[in-house]
């Protein structure tokens, strides 16, 4: 045997027969809850069998690895459609590559053992189109997004990421998608916010058109259609801004022109919902800072913006014209019952008396609009008890008054909850160097303590470079923020739009868990308190571990799927 082998060899070396050639890239499935890291070697969290569950309605992120050890200039890729035998095939999806950004610094307060990756260094966010550069020996992955559609039929689905570079076919991994018979419904129950920055600013910054331009309508448009594709339904409505003031003799008059197209051009997307009127309140600065009101007043027979403090009695005359105004369009418009108005974020010290007393002038002048606002449950004023009427508080601030919570929710008001640069510890948050589960179990959290809506205030809050730079600066340039907290998506300047991230995709997976709990409740009530606590613990312990939620998930998707 052994003279046998070497004859063929001495025969292939003759006849110049070369041997078969290593492959030109490693590719390998990684699941999409699993962050992919540039030093990442072949085969790093590689999937065991590529099977993905969904259900009807439902997205589905598929996510692949690969590593050359030459530089790779032009990848591309594609998902073939999915073909099963209960039915019609699946539509092809759409892949994109997964981008790098700087995390300069970790997340404070936070165990290691609750993070990913090493900072300073490169962590993966955006999802950037293909095709992409590869570099040698740094490994990137391609995110592929498929729509189940709500009318698919149930079954076991066939389909391949296909992966060239230029024109050669550079692989072919095949995956299947195991489709149930449960929906996520249409309809979009969880209310879920994260507030957008379209000022004049960024708009020139980024794209280079002023505000109210027609370009920058198209951009509004362009964003709207991401927001709502990511099952956001209600949108921080910028009122000033919008809403422009004239002379009209000796009084100001309102033009709700800019003000109903926004509203429309949000609708028309899908993710009104809940117009959500910004703050009548602010602070003149940081946190701590004086309390002041942004007003026009009337000089000389011109409109003047002036910013003053709440005591000034002409605070009080300007929002009671104002807000008069507003009720009279919203009526007009038939909104009033879509409609919420901000008082002053996070109220604390000693601002709920300036709380009670413009939320009495809303009460008066806006009847039947419901407050809200971000607020401390563990220190909730008598004045907050009775002027807010949606409470959202901090996550991380309210473990230990779920009884006041719990009263609340069961007389019948709704309680969301927020993340900002907190919590860390060991809570659930969507930053850039915390786990992506960590993002998906924020909705689990929404129904496992029946809490109604989410709310985030860093939509896009870009720095002036948000690849390299996830962290700004605040307290008067003294502190970073916490990686990604000022953002979720990334600007488009070519398609007047903004890119997506693998947060934010997560965020509507979960979004979309959230419903299918709801709707199991409605028939098993147990059993969906059970999957619950399962994923959920409590606000600390919950589920860590990716493949043990794929079975949590799997569950959920059975039992649902049962009742149908």
């Amino acid at each position: 045997m052994k003279r046998l082998a070497c004859a063929l060899l001495f025969i292939m070396v003759l006849v110049n027969v070369p041997a078969a050639a290593p492959a030109e890239a490693n590719t390998w499935f990684v699941d999409s809850l699993v962050k992919v890291f540039p030093g990442d070697l072949p085969g790093t969290h590689r999937l065991a069998g590529p099977e993905f569950a969904a259900a009807r309605n439902q997205h589905v992120s598929i996510q692949l690895a690969l590593r050359s050890a030459r530089p790779l200039p032009d990848v591309s890729a594609e998902i073939t459609p999915l073909e099963g035998s209960p039915g019609p095939r699946i539509s092809s999806g759409v892949v994109h590559a997964v981008g790098y950004v700087v995390v300069g610094s970790h997340t404070k307060n936070t165990p290691v053992e609750e993070r990913i990756g090493e900072a300073p260094g490169w962590f993966p966010d955006p999802l950037w189109d293909l095709p992409m550069a590869l570099e040698p020996n740094r490994t990137r992955s391609l995110w592929a997004t498929i729509a189940v559609p709500a009318d698919a039929a149930p079954g076991l689905y066939r389909g391949a990421v296909v992966l060239r570079t230029g024109k050669r076919l550079l692989a072919r991994k095949e995956f299947r998608v195991r489709v149930y018979a449960a929906t996520v419904p249409e309809r979009r129950s969880l209310k879920v916010t994260n507030w957008v920055n379209l000022g004049d600013k960024t708009s020139r910054q980024f794209y280079g058109f002023p505000q109210f331009s027609e370009d920058w309508w198209t951009w509004v448009a362009n964003f709207a259609v991401v927001l709502a594709d990511h099952r956001q339904n209600v949108i921080y409505t910028p009122l000033l801004d919008l809403i422009p003031a004239r002379a009209d003799g000796d009084r100001l008059a309102y033009d709700f022109d800019n003000f109903d197209r926004w509203v429309e051009t949000f609708r028309q997307a899908g993710v009104i919902g809940t117009i959500e009127g910004s703050h009548l309140l602010d602070r003149d600065g940081s946190y701590d800072a004086p309390l002041i009101v942004r007003t026009r007043q009337l000089v000389d027979g011109r409109v003047v913006e002036m910013r003053l403090p709440p005591d000034d009695p002409r605070v009080e005359t300007f929002l009671t014209d104002f807000l008069v105004a507003l009720d009279a369009h919203l009526g007009l418009k038939g909104w009033k019952p879509i409609y919420l108005q901000h008082i002053l974020d996070e109220p604390h010290g000693a601002e709920p008396p300036y709380y009670a007393r413009f939320g009495e002038l809303v009460r008066r002048v806006l009847p039947g609009v419901s407050t809200m606002d971000a607020m401390d449950a563990a220190t909730m004023s008598a004045e907050l008890k009775k002027y807010c009427d949606v409470w959202v508080p901090q996550l991380g601030q309210f473990d230990d008054q779920m009884e006041l919570i719990g009263s609340r929710i069961r007389g019948g008001s709704e309680v969301w909850f927020y993340t900002c640069l907190f919590p860390t510890q060991r809570y659930l948050n969507r930053l850039i160097d915390y786990p992506l589960l960590k993002v998906r179990l924020l909705h689990w959290l929404n129904f496992r303590y029946d809490l109604a809506g989410y709310l985030h205030w860093g939509g896009n809050y870009w720095t002036p470079e948000p690849v390299n730079d996830t962290q700004p600066v605040i307290d008067a340039n003294t502190e970073l923020l916490p990686a990604g907290d000022a953002f979720i998506v990334y600007p488009d300047a070519e398609r007047k739009s903004v890119f997506s991230s693998i947060r934010l995709e997560a965020m509507r997976e979960g979004i979309e868990d959230y419903e299918l709990l709801r709707q199991l409740k409605e028939r098993s009530p147990g059993e969906a308190e059970r999957l619950a606590r399962a994923a959920i613990g409590s606000f600390t312990e919950y589920v860590r571990d990716p493949a043990a939620f794929r079975r949590i998930q799997k569950s959920l998707l059975e039992a649902l799927s049962g009742h149908q």
